[in-house]
This record gives C-alpha cells, sequence and structure tokens, in this order.
C-alpha cells in the first residue's frame, strides 16, 4: 500500500484527462481562501475608483517594499513552524510502525507457547499491538470512546468492559466527517480545520488516554512472559525496549496536538497580513483599475494561501486532503496482524495446532457427509 500518492510528475488524472497540479482544486486551499481574496479584491476596486477622482489619495508603491519584506519573513517563518510539526509527526507514525510490526514479530516468533493460556495471550498481545495504533488514531483526533469500526475483533470483551466501567465520557472536539467516524459526512472541510484547530492545544488529565491502558496490557504480557519462562531474556529485553519506545512516540503525538502556535504570534501574522492587503489598493490604484483588480487578487491570494497552508498542515492528523494518511498506517499494520494470525508460528503449541486442524478437518468432513446425504 503506498502511502504516498503524488505522482511525479506533478499531474493527475480526472475524467479520462491528465491535468497538471495547477489545474486542481482539491487538496488545495482555493475554496477556504476564496471569500476573503474576493473581498480584498472587491475593496480594491473601490479604492481604484477612488483614487481616479482624488489622485492624491494614492502612495508610492516604494513606500510598502519594507513592509513586504517583513511580512513575507512572518509568512515562512509560520509556514516552516507548521511544516516541522508535519514533518515530525510523519516520522512519529513511521516510527510507530515500525516499532509496532517488531512487536509483532518478535511475539510471534520468539515465545514459546507450553499451554493453552499461552497461546491465548499470545494471540491477544498480537491484537493489542494492532489496536494501539488504531487507538492512538482516535486518541489524536479527540474521538473518545469505542464505538468504531476499526476496533472489531482486536479488544477482548474483558478488556472493553473493564474500560467502560472506568472511564466516562469526555468528548475535546472531534472531527466529523470520517472515515470510522459516527458523525461521517456531516462536516465540509472548512468546518474539519475549525474543529481541528480547536482540538489543538487540549490536555487530559481526567483519566489515562485510552492508548495508555493498551500499553498497560501490552507490559502486563511481556511481564507474563518472564514470569512463566516463556521467552529468554534478551528477548525480553527487546520487547519491553520496544513497547517503552511506543510509549515514547504516543508522548510524540501528543506534544504536537498539545502545543498549538502561540496566539501572540497568530493574532499579530493576521493582523500584519491584513493591514498590508488593506494599504496596498493605494499604492495599486495610481496603476489604472485594471492593473489594481489583477495585482490585487493575486498578491492576496498568494499571501492568504501561503497562511492558510501553514494553518492546514500544523494538525497533520486530522481528515483534510493534506493531512496524514493514519488509516494507511493502521490498515498496514492490520495486514501484518492478519499474516501472523493466520500462518503456523515456529514455536506455537502443537496441541493448539492439531486441535485447530481437526477442528476444521471434522467440521469439513460433516459437511461433505450432509452434501452426500442430500444427494442420495
Amino acid at each position: 500500500m503506498l502511502i504516498d500518492r503524488v505522482s511525479p510528475s506533478n499531474r493527475t488524472r480526472a475524467m479520462g484527462l491528465v491535468w497538471p497540479d495547477a489545474l486542481r482544486i482539491r487538496g488545495s486551499v482555493i475554496r477556504i481562501t476564496f471569500p476573503a481574496v474576493f473581498l480584498l479584491t472587491g475593496y480594491g476596486v473601490g479604492i481604484a475608483f477612488l483614487i481616479r477622482k482624488y489622485e492624491y489619495l494614492a502612495l508610492q508603491v516604494a513606500i510598502l517594499t519594507p513592509v513586504a519584506v517583513v511580512l513575507s519573513l512572518l509568512l515562512v517563518f509560520r509556514t516552516n513552524s507548521a511544516y516541522d510539526r508535519f514533518w515530525e509527526g510523519r516520522k512519529i507514525w513511521q516510527d510507530l510502525k515500525v516499532n509496532s510490526r517488531n512487536m509483532i514479530r518478535n511475539t510471534w516468533c520468539g515465545v514459546v507457547e507450553k499451554s493453552i493460556e499461552d497461546s491465548v495471550q499470545k494471540r491477544q498481545a498480537l491484537k493489542n499491538v494492532a489496536a494501539f495504533m488504531i487507538s492512538i488514531k482516535h486518541y489524536i483526533r479527540g474521538e473518545d470512546g469505542l464505538d468504531y469500526a476499526d476496533y472489531d475483533g482486536l479488544l477482548s470483551p474483558e478488556f472493553r468492559m473493564q474500560v467502560l466501567a472506568r472511564r466516562s465520557a469526555h468528548n475535546y472536539g472531534s472531527i466529523n466527517g470520517a472515515h470510522n467516524s459516527p458523525n461521517r459526512g456531516q462536516s465540509s472541510s472548512e468546518l474539519r480545520i475549525q474543529q481541528q484547530q480547536s482540538n489543538e492545544g487540549w490536555e487530559r488529565t481526567v483519566e489515562v488516554p485510552f492508548p495508555s491502558l493498551l500499553l498497560y496490557e501490552i507490559q502486563k504480557f511481556v511481564e507474563y512472559l518472564m514470569d512463566n519462562g516463556v521467552v529468554h531474556g534478551q528477548l525480553y529485553v527487546n520487547m519491553l525496549n520496544t513497547v517503552n519506545a511506543m510509549g515514547t512516540l504516543l508522548g510524540g503525538c501528543e506534544r504536537i496536538i498539545s502545543t498549538p502556535i502561540p496566539m501572540a504570534y497568530h493574532i499579530h501574522l493576521h493582523h500584519s497580513l491584513y493591514l498590508y492587503l488593506l494599504v496596498l489598493p493605494w499604492a495599486l490604484g495610481s496603476m489604472g483599475l485594471a492593473k489594481t483588480i489583477i495585482l490585487q487578487f493575486i498578491i492576496s491570494f498568494m499571501m492568504i494561501g501561503i497562511d492558510a497552508i501553514s494553518r492546514e498542515i500544523q494538525n497533520p492528523f486530522g481528515y483534510d486532503a493534506n493531512d496524514l494518511d493514519l488509516d494507511a498506517f493502521c490498515e498496514a499494520m492490520l495486514v501484518e496482524l492478519n499474516y501472523a494470525l493466520n500462518h503456523h508460528a515456529p514455536k506455537a503449541l502443537e496441541v493448539v495446532e492439531n486441535t485447530l486442524t481437526n477442528n476444521m478437518d471434522r467440521g469439513k468432513n460433516s459437511s461433505d457427509g450432509t452434501d452426500a446425504a442430500s444427494c442420495t
């Protein structure tokens, strides 16, 4: 499964035609920036008519040059800060997938099954590792509860009852309209961005996060292995280090989602941006109506678009077209889990494997006997 779906040729295919990225709308910020750009362009037209009548009101373009340089530096810093958060989130989720994959492989290959209980514990631990990644996806999106389709078949009934009995319902700005969300299809892209922004900066102190509860279960399994002598010492240390690394990666996701861009910088940037765009037509008006409209539209679209891009990618864990595809990461882990659960482990309990094989053969024979009886 490919995570990066961007074409190397910077082209996309739609309606049977190949379109360059310059003509794409999906994934761009055109819909977000259009209202502000349209209003500022209309404002520029009004100022151009005013300057045509009162030419002494026009400003010299050279006056705004230093302001444009300072504003460009502010926008560059804002964009770089947002992309740093996006790239850090990408690295965290790749490391999370690698550590989860290692945990599943080490458990599947290295754990000796001496009893039925060992086999049951081993298979549930594998499912808990996959559920851990999925729980982080929902947790950093502010989606509480267990009523999501991607948890089906992974969590044990006992653990579900334990979680439901201990925790109370909390909602910290869940993002609507997405895969595996109870409120799918009820919000537009712009509304989802607002919800993502409101979801930033939260810090949960009332209860233990659900991913942490799964980490407790995974580490309990690791300690169970050591106590019952079904794993050698070095592998126990490696698995324990992997569990700690998974906890560190969970903390990295929390750091990104709970550390918003400082409000003072955010406000000052927008004050500077819109003041510049409001003063700009007074310098462009002396060039004529047509030039004022064109330049005001282009400059407004470029600067507001850069700010909109930084706002969209500063939280890379949402549902927008430019966010990380967390579902793809989780699906890759489910593929790994299915392989482990559907193949014979090197140190699996032979009694369990023979029992499963005999049950399958017995069921097949009974079905064949029934078919033969029906034919006669």
